[in-house]
């Protein structure tokens, strides 16, 4: 993978502070976006009369045609077309074929070269064409028109910046930020969408005026407008027969696992041990003569490490297995190039980059991962439990607002303290922490606690007010769906895209090393949304479904265990050698946070934390907020 950036400057007189110097701006995004790229760096500026001055950069990593005529950016033969993408292609050999029989000749065994051609003979359209991770920028200089796309599940990032002089993108926002173009100022939308979630929810930023594109859409850029357009929604998928389930799955599970092991480098394997990771692996099996290269994490504390079954399904599937070992020392000694190397902050992820490390230093550039398998065949305890609380809801709404809040004051007097019971007494007092109980599921800190720690209480007001209208809005268009495939849709376009996609890219670009998702493969998406949910979401065990569909079986006690997520064991290290750097930066105010969230209550929730009312996740999040900032922007 890669890293982009460009701009137009709608003037041609330079961009402000950096007056006809609108290259240098571009050489500072690629400079913030080497890690993404190391390999290869290209730089094209555009000018004609009656036109915009454009500039297009490109950091490459090499994947696929290692050879110099994957360079970037790519001119068509005519050189009325040039493309920086940050993209794999899978069926770019497909697509070539079909573009071969319409006359185009090929110079480079590359994807982007296809992909390039693609646009040039179908247009907008050719994003129909795509199978892959994909997110790219397409000067047209005939149309004067700047053609930015993103992938269908927001696999591969892509941010913007725009004002009346100037046009910024980048893979990154912080390369964008960098500039000192956009204005610095945080941004409250943000902030709240951290605290409540975790992380940030596109297609806000923590700048007020840095904005994400979200997946599945696409932008047109000329010197008179912005346009953009959405071009994909899995649930337009058709519905098909029970009967077809199971071969269409088989085949279309092997096919995305096959395209994903396309590569001109070294490729491996994460695996946990769980379902997700070891169905990738059986599937990468069935298709290759070698062993598959697999690489799992092991920890010294009992209860988080999951290596007596990754080591049973490494020893059954035949792979050629080796472990990385973390301890809290470890650990230590990685946070700040860890926290340094995320371009927004996020309460998860670390795992990612330091397993991420581990497979580049035993030479890895590609690697597989399950991730996505949960959102699709039900994994989460979200696939029941918030069926289940939608339905109290519809008894509850008929109770007047007071007796509501009533009940949830007793009861908060009656639990103990507990994150679990935090989120039962604000359902029951009804605050869901959006429009639906997901998103209660999914918070991390409740509105109250939000409002706590939030300094200016009218701004915070109209956040809530901005958020349960947005998903409200969401929310409403999924009611003709099945209850569990609405789960299945919140899952995918929140937590998956705004954390889970954006920490696995963020931190495995650290290191130069790209993951690959096959388990999200907008094909396989649409299938599972076309097909009945009582099939979709067959149990028990969990993920029968996926379990039945692969070549091989898994161990018994592989399908059958109780699901751990892929984290680290922080609530034991926070508590004892990692406890005085997290109490050190939570103690101490940094700018910008401290101006618009109150320094009391963070030592109250690092308090809560040492008496065990609360999860270890809280004031992690609320470290790795003021650890961020520090890191990133200096302090006066």
């Amino acid at each position: 993978m890669c890293g982009i950036a460009g701009l137009i400057d709608f003037s041609n007189d330079g961009l402000p502070g950096h007056e006809n110097h609108s290259g240098k701006v571009l050489r500072i995004m690629l400079d913030r976006l080497r890690h993404r790229g190391p390999d290869d760096r290209g730089e094209e500026k555009f000018t004609a009369d009656h036109c915009p001055t454009v500039y297009l950069g490109h950091q490459r990593l090499s994947i696929i045609d290692l050879s110099k005529m994957g360079h970037q950016p790519m001119a068509n033969d005519s050189r009325r077309l040039w493309i920086s993408t940050n993209s794999e292609i899978y069926n770019f050999k497909e697509i070539r074929e079909q573009l071969k029989s319409k006359n185009y000749i090929f110079r480079s065994n590359s994807d982007t070269e296809v992909l390039l051609k693609a646009y040039e003979e179908w247009g907008v359209d050719c994003l129909e064409k795509l199978r892959g991770m994909f997110a790219f920028a397409i000067w047209d200089s005939r149309k004067k028109v700047l053609f930015l796309a993103r992938d269908r599940l927001g696999i591969k990032p892509l941010y913007y910046f725009s004002s009346t002089d100037c046009f910024l993108f980048a893979s990154e926002a912080r390369a964008l930020a960098a500039t000192g173009i956009p204005e610095g100022s945080l941004n409250p939308t943000g902030l709240f969408n951290f605290l409540s979630f975790g992380s940030l929810s596109a297609p806000d930023t923590l700048w007020e005026n840095i904005k994400e594109l979200m997946p599945g859409h696409y932008l047109l850029v000329t010197p008179e407008t912005q346009q953009i357009k959405k071009y994909w929604d899995p649930r337009s998928s058709q519905e098909i027969t029970p009967e077809s389930c199971h071969d269409l799955l088989k085949n279309t599970l092997k096919e995305s696992v096959n395209f994903r092991q396309i590569s001109d480098v070294s490729l491996g394997a994460f695996l946990s041990g769980g379902i997700d990771s070891s169905a990738v692996v059986s599937l990468m099996d069935q298709e290759t003569d070698r062993p598959v290269e697999t690489l799992s994490v092991v920890f010294k504390e009992p209860d988080y490490d999951e290596s007596i079954y990754s080591d049973k399904v490494a020893q059954q599937i035949g792979t050629r297995h080796r472990t990385l070992e973390i301890a809290e020392s470890d650990l230590i000694a990685s946070l700040p190039q860890a926290i340094g190397a995320m371009d927004q902050p996020t309460v998860d992820g670390i795992n990612t980059f330091l397993i991420s490390k581990c497979a580049r230093e035993i030479g890895w550039k590609v690697a597989l991962s399950g991730v996505g398998g949960d959102e699709l065949f039900g994994g989460y305890d979200s696939f029941q439990m918030a069926p289940k609380l939608s339905g109290m809801e519809k008894w509850l709404n008929a109770l007047p607002r007071s007796w509501r809040s009533h009940m949830g004051k007793n009861l908060k007097r009656f639990l103990p303290a507990s994150d679990r019971n935090t989120k039962l007494v604000h359902f029951i007092s009804g605050q869901k922490s959006g429009s639906h109980p997901y998103f209660l599921m999914r918070a991390l800190f409740c509105e109250d606690r939000v409002r706590s720690l939030f300094q200016d209480k009218s701004c915070l007001d109209q956040e809530i007010i901005k958020h349960l209208e947005r998903t409200k809005k969401e929310t409403d268009t999924l009611s003709a769906l099945p209850p569990q495939k609405q789960i299945s849709y919140l899952e995918l376009t929140h937590y998956l895209a705004n954390t889970l996609l954006r920490d696995t890219d963020t931190m495995s670009m650290a290191h130069g090393l790209e993951i690959r998702v096959p388990l999200i493969d907008h094909r396989l998406v649409e299938l599972m949304f076309s097909m009945p949910a009582e099939i979709q979401f067959a149990g028990p065990p969990k993920k029968s479904l996926l379990v039945r569909s692969l070549p091989s079986s898994l161990p018994s006690d592989v399908v059958h265990r109780k699901k751990m997520g892929f984290t680290l064991p922080f609530e034991h290290w926070i508590r004892n050698d990692l406890r005085m750097e997290v109490e050190s930066v939570l103690r101490e105010p940094v700018a910008p946070v401290s101006d618009f969230i109150d320094e009391s209550q963070v030592t109250q929730v690092w308090e809560d934390f040492l008496a065990g009312r609360t999860s270890w996740s809280r004031p992690w999040a609320l470290y790795t907020l003021k650890k961020w900032f520090f890191l990133n922007f200096p302090q006066n």
